[in-house]
């Protein structure tokens, strides 16, 4: 099935007419769109036709790659906005910050607009990537009558733990992880301030109103239109929050996660600069639209939501499968304790401690003995340990490795936590210096084969400088044994 959806064609049947308009929103601000229309004889075609907001986004630089992907559709039978968020583009307004719940709103009066004009038969879909995928999620989460399905790609759910604070740790202006403002700035041509962004981030360190009004998390269950989510393993902003939202919506969502980083999934058109490398044929959105939009019966897409996920390591694994469920049943997790010689045990690991300070890249390494077989880790990895602090904070940053048989290194995934964090990132608590404490560490999930006679190894410490805020000088001592423990779900060989 997954082969005859994504190898799906249908032909141009069209030319395309475009004007640039303003939409009016429920508040009377305007927004800033292109109106692409299926054409014949250089004017648009009679009769009506469904519609699809094809991007919604602050990045106006991108407008003409935009209004290309509109045309691909277009040119099969759909009416295709592209607008620019209000203060942005063309649009009317002032901007309001990253991922406002006025995105959403005004999202659902895009899709109402599209749906009630003249030319349109009342059907609409909505799609986009990254900023453009929130806002299609705020257009079903607002329930915008005329939505038919949506299909949003790398999509974030939370801002917050997703990337600005993961775990409650800041991420620093400019790393690897919060390098979003300066790119918006680019791409929106200066309409979006980074020293702005990173400054309103600033002033909400706690997971205060400002985040609250910001996020997915708790509306997944006010959609009611099907949902197509794309997401990349190797995506380094959001390749758990697209998770978080398939799984906030699973029994409405198809889902397909494959090899990619935050780069555009789906060539809709030649997109060499912006497409990440093997992405999915136009087929995949096509076929989705085609299906549910336009009503095409034939479209080939699975009767009931599925899960379709690239098997990690690129290039040493399975590569796409066909999962039963995200995650599939009857398969246990492995549970590794933590020993005090750095050994990863599944059962009776050494009883003790490891000690090390932050910051700095003094850090805590357990590594497993060789795999005796082929093992797949599916799902959302964890750790539990118990640990005291010599002061009020920490930082628990955890990377989960697969080690070859040479020993080198390979990144599976991370986890976030700020020691004061450990209860609530809305009300933090400062950890009581020289007891034990308990903390719980997730992981960020992964689809991931480890080879037989490689290693696991997870490595505790502060994370690296130039992307996470440091804590004040502590030294973290780790009680090891059996109150340390590495959760791996699915990790079997069946998978």
């Amino acid at each position: 099935m997954t082969r005859a959806w994504w190898a799906y064609e249908r032909a141009p049947m069209y030319t395309v007419v475009t004007s640039t308009l303003q939409v009016p929103m429920r508040d009377g601000v305007n927004l800033g769109c292109t109106l692409s229309r299926p054409a014949a004889n250089g004017v648009a075609a009679p009769g009506k036709f469904p519609g699809l907001v094809v991007e919604f986004t602050p990045y106006a630089l991108q407008q003409d790659s935009y209004n290309q992907e509109a045309a691909f559709f277009t040119t099969r039978g759909y009416n295709a906005l592209v607008c620019t968020v209000r203060g942005t583009g063309d649009s009317g307004g002032t901007w309001q910050n990253a991922f406002a719940i006025s995105d959403g709103r005004d999202a659902y009066d895009l899709v109402e607009w599209l749906g009630t004009q003249e030319f349109s038969d009342g059907r609409i879909g909505q799609l986009g990537e990254s900023y453009g995928g929130q806002t299609s999620y705020g257009a079903a989460v607002e329930q915008a009558p005329h939505l038919r399905a949506i299909a949003p790609m790398q999509p974030p759910a939370d801002l917050y733990d997703n990337v600005i604070f993961p775990g409650g740790i800041e991420a620093l202006p400019d790393g690897n992880i919060n390098s979003w403002p300066p790119l918006a700035e680019f791409l929106s041509l200066g309409r979006i301030s980074a020293q702005d962004e990173y400054a309103v981030a600033r002033a909400h360190p706690t997971y205060d109103e400002y985040w609250q009004n910001r996020t997915l998390l708790g509306r997944h269950s006010a959609i009611q239109v099907p949902v197509l989510t794309i997401g990349g393993w190797q995506d380094g902003y959001f390749r758990s929050g697209t998770m978080q939202n398939i799984e906030g919506a699973l029994d409405r969502t198809w889902a397909i996660y494959g090899p990619w980083p935050h780069l555009r999934p789906v060539a809709l058109t030649t997109c060499e600069t912006v497409c990440a490398e093997d992405p999915l044929p136009s087929g995949v959105i096509l076929a989705w639209v085609d299906r549910w939009v336009m009503d095409i019966q034939e479209a080939p897409i699975p009767d009931k939501p599925n899960f379709v996920s690239f098997e990690n390591p690129k290039g040493a694994s399975r590569g796409y499968r066909e999962l039963s469920a995200w995650v599939p049943a009857g398969v246990d997790p492995v549970v590794y304790e933590l020993g005090s010689d750095g050994s990863l045990a599944t059962s009776a690991a050494a009883l003790g401690s490891v000690t090390f300070h932050q910051p700095g890249e003094a850090n805590a390494t357990f590594s497993s003995a060789p795999l005796d077989a082929e093992r797949v880790l599916l799902g959302h990895a964890s750790l539990d340990v118990r640990a005291q602090l010599s002061a009020a904070d920490a930082n628990f940053y955890v990377q989960l490795f697969d080690v070859d048989s040479t020993g080198k290194e390979s990144f599976v995934n991370d986890g976030f936590l700020k020691a004061s964090h450990r209860k609530s990132h809305v009300t933090p608590e400062a950890v009581p210096v020289g007891e034990m404490v308990d903390f719980h560490i997730a992981i960020r999930p992964q689809h991931y084969r480890f080879a037989a006679g490689h290693r696991v190894r997870i490595r505790i410490w502060s994370g690296p400088s130039q992307d996470l805020a440091q804590p004040q000088p502590v030294d973290v001592t780790l009680e090891t044994g059996s109150s340390a423990r590495l959760r791996l779900p699915g990790f079997a060989a069946t998978l």
